[in-house]
């Protein structure tokens, strides 16, 4: 019976001391693993690097990491320094508006209905999992930038619409009034034209007229007088044969 006891005792023992065996190995197992993090990283590519997006809009920025012989990688979403999502290799995660998903070594980040409190600068965090040794890196950040959508009612639209058309139809009316105008000085200025011209060709056939008559009027008086002067020259010689 006592020596049952002592190898009952030596067993839990060994037992004991196979458990802190164990756990050593498993302590210096997570001490490598994060020296390993420490020391080695990836590079994380990140698009676009700023996104410029009203309220109401969907957004969506994605970054990926080197390839090779990556079997599993998480990916943690943050916005200005705080995670607030994360995935694995082939999942998804949702969190209100926001949801991402890994393909591969490409992680996206889709964030939906977007307001203004959304604006800031989103990063994020690779950790290659499998195979270890574990290591990490983050992208250069993107910077999203929510401007507030504006509602215009429909008395607003109205108003704007009056303060467009009625300036506009003001100057197409004065357009056409001064074309208007225009025209008629053009047809005054035509018609003055017109009699100005009738009344010089009635001058010019005026004195054309004039001409005539007076050219008509000497002529007959060279006639008259040519006759006269031969009347007188025959009763001269008349009075010269009778004496």
């Amino acid at each position: 019976m006592q020596c049952n006891r002592f190898l009952t005792a030596a067993e839990m023992n060994l037992n004991h001391i196979y458990l802190l065996l164990m756990k050593s190995l498993h302590c210096i197992q997570v001490l490598t693993q994060v020296n390993a993090v420490v020391t080695e990283g990836i590079n994380v590519s990140q698009t676009p690097p700023e996104i410029e997006a009203f309220e109401g809009d969907t957004i969506n920025m994605q970054c990926s990491c080197e390839k090779g012989k990556i079997d599993s990688i998480r990916v943690a979403w943050k916005k200005d320094s705080k995670e607030f999502l994360q995935a694995t290799t082939n999942t998804t995660a949702n969190i209100n508006r926001s949801s991402t998903s890994i393909n591969e070594t490409t992680a996206r980040l889709t964030i939906k209905n977007i307001i203004q409190h959304d604006s800031g600068m989103y990063v994020c965090q690779v950790t290659v999992e499998i195979p270890p040794p574990i290591r990490k890196g983050s992208g250069n950040g993107t910077k999203l930038t929510v401007q507030a959508n504006v509602n215009y009612s429909p008395k607003f639209c109205a108003v704007l619409l009056l303060l467009i058309l009625v300036p506009a139809i003001i100057y197409y009316k004065q357009r056409q009034k001064r074309k208007t105008n225009a025209r008629a000085s053009g047809r005054v200025v035509t018609e003055v034209i017109n009699e100005e011209n009738q009344e010089n060709e009635g001058s010019e056939e005026n004195t054309h007229s004039r001409g005539s008559s007076h050219w008509m009027a000497s002529s007959l008086y060279e006639s008259f007088d040519y006759f006269t002067i031969k009347q007188e020259e025959k009763e001269e010689a008349c009075n010269i044969s009778e004496s």
